[in-house]
């Protein structure tokens, strides 16, 4: 288990219920290419969900392990809106295995904009937060864990922009 643990995991968002049950029926998630991150290659996938969700917005719950990547266009993908204004465009399909459960779920203190977070299985599985997620160095990795064992309202992640953060 301890090499399974240094896995990498990718964090994607999820918000509307018809992405939900691509993942949780169908087990597939789509990431337009134009939106990708720089690191699309993971070994598992796990769903921040939206406020679209209720009692279960704003935080982290499930995670699946990745079987194979594909690219098609959303035409292919969603054949039931074929003049959709992004039909033609390109997306990376993700084929999953069953969905698991976290120990926990892994909460947002603070209602952020998440879109990707590249971490590892071992953070998933020990996250306390979404904080908990983000690969520090081993120096920030033990800052991060001294304000957060002393009560310390700490942002691991600062937005300073669209798409910009420290």
């Amino acid at each position: 288990m301890n090499a399974e643990r240094a896995l990498p995991a990718l964090v994607a968002v999820v918000n509307n219920e018809a992405d939900w049950q691509h993942i949780w029926v169908d087990h597939w998630y789509r990431i337009p290419l134009k939106h990708a991150p720089v690191q699309v290659a993971t070994s598992f996938l796990a769903f921040y969900q939206t406020k679209k969700f209720g009692r279960e917005a704003w935080a982290i719950r499930y995670y699946a392990p990745v079987l194979r990547y594909r690219q098609a266009t959303r035409r292919e993908i969603l054949p039931a809106a074929p003049d959709h204004p992004r039909a033609a465009e390109a997306y990376y399909v993700i084929e999953l295995g069953p969905l698991i459960a976290l120990p926990r779920p892994i909460p947002s203190r603070k209602l952020r904009r998440i879109t990707f977070i590249p971490t590892t299985l071992g953070r998933l599985l020990d996250a306390h937060e979404v904080n908990d997620l983000w690969l520090y160095t081993a120096t920030e990795d033990v800052l991060w864990a001294w304000f957060r064992d002393a009560g310390l309202k700490a942002e691991g992640q600062l937005e300073i922009g669209e798409g910009w953060t420290l």
